[in-house]
């Protein structure tokens, strides 16, 4: 059998094209003239904070919801006017998956294969509980799953239709740390086999770990669409640096192009530089002044005031 490149087996049609979505509850806009477009092959981020306008956007574009205004467009399809077949090759959840608690999950698994696969479903079923390393635990009922094992399983219900695009919403909804790691593991082989990925989340740091795009939505309106290696640009990157002689470590700083918004406070140095280009410059420098460096320390916080700033959310402040 002949294995096609990643890129080959990728659509030429736009996965999603949303434009002008609007939709109302008692006339309070809960989605506001939504314009976003996921590229194929994307791990495109859905991000913003609970009650953003997440969820309804998702529940349109999976045929949930009707809109009041505007378009959705899945592969090319009108989802208002094809609904059934715009959903061809498309998968997902909302908020969590929906599972029967009492049954194992290979049984949850074969009801969705029946219904969607006609006779293939036993194969898909080993294949795909495989993929998400459930084949061990496949005859447990779900019940006794942990959270992230449903989630696992949610994902593997999803895959069981062989999609071409998989929307996800907050998958990483109590998952551990462990989980985490195993999910973002997961969407990343998943994109390498051609899988076009939605995530919706209101955590920055995993859609900053994952995807390859952003959406920031904030009061039912985008307010930022971009890569997300644009989006780390624009926030900075800071780090705190600890040294000898900070006076003349601040004087090297101060003294290159490629290092701005230099700080000194409380025998403390941070400053900010755009690249690992900038950095290295600096270190260098550092080095040649001989300033004994103690600890050099990246800051979080850059991106996360970008993302509240954006969103129009109070920035979080830690003790």
């Amino acid at each position: 059998m002949k294995v096609l490149s990643r890129q080959a087996r990728l659509p030429h049609e736009a996965p999603i094209e949303a434009r002008g979505l609007v939709k109302r509850y008692r006339d309070v806009p809960a989605v506001d003239g939504v314009d976003l477009t996921v590229q194929p092959g994307d791990i495109y981020g859905f991000l913003g904070p609970n009650g953003a306008g997440k969820t309804t956007t998702l529940r349109m574009f999976l045929g949930l919801v009707r809109p009041d205004a505007g378009s959705v467009r899945l592969f090319g399809r009108e989802a208002a006017k094809d609904g059934i077949g715009a959903l061809q090759g498309v998968a997902g959840f909302i908020e969590e998956p929906r599972l029967y608690p009492y049954l194992n999950g290979r049984e949850n698994l074969q009801l969705l294969a029946a219904f969607d696969r006609g006779g293939q479903g036993e194969a898909a079923i080993d294949e795909v509980l495989e993929m998400v390393e459930l084949r061990d635990r496949g005859g447990d009922r779900v019940s006794e799953y942990s959270q992230g094992m449903r989630q696992r399983l949610g994902i593997a219900s999803c895959l069981v239709r062989q999609p071409r695009l998989l929307l996800l919403d907050e998958p990483a909804n109590g998952v551990d740390p462990a989980g985490l790691r195993y999910m973002r593991e997961l969407l990343g082989r998943l994109s390498d086999e051609g899988i076009t990925i939605l995530l919706s989340s209101h955590l920055l740091a995993e859609v900053q770990q994952v995807c390859t795009r952003v959406a920031m939505i904030s009061r039912g309106r985008i307010v930022y669409e971009g890569g997300m290696d644009e989006l780390t640009r624009a926030a900075g990157r800071r780090y705190r640096l600890e040294a000898a002689d900070i006076d003349r470590a601040a004087r090297v700083c101060r003294s290159l192009p490629t290092v701005d918004d230099v700080r000194s406070d409380h025998g403390e140095l941070s400053f900010r530089v755009d690249d690992d280009d900038g950095l290295e410059a600096l270190v260098a420098a550092l080095v040649d002044a001989r300033v004994g460096i103690r600890a050099l320390i990246p800051e979080t916080d850059s991106l996360e005031r970008l993302f509240f700033e954006l969103t129009d959310e109070p920035v979080a402040v830690t003790a």
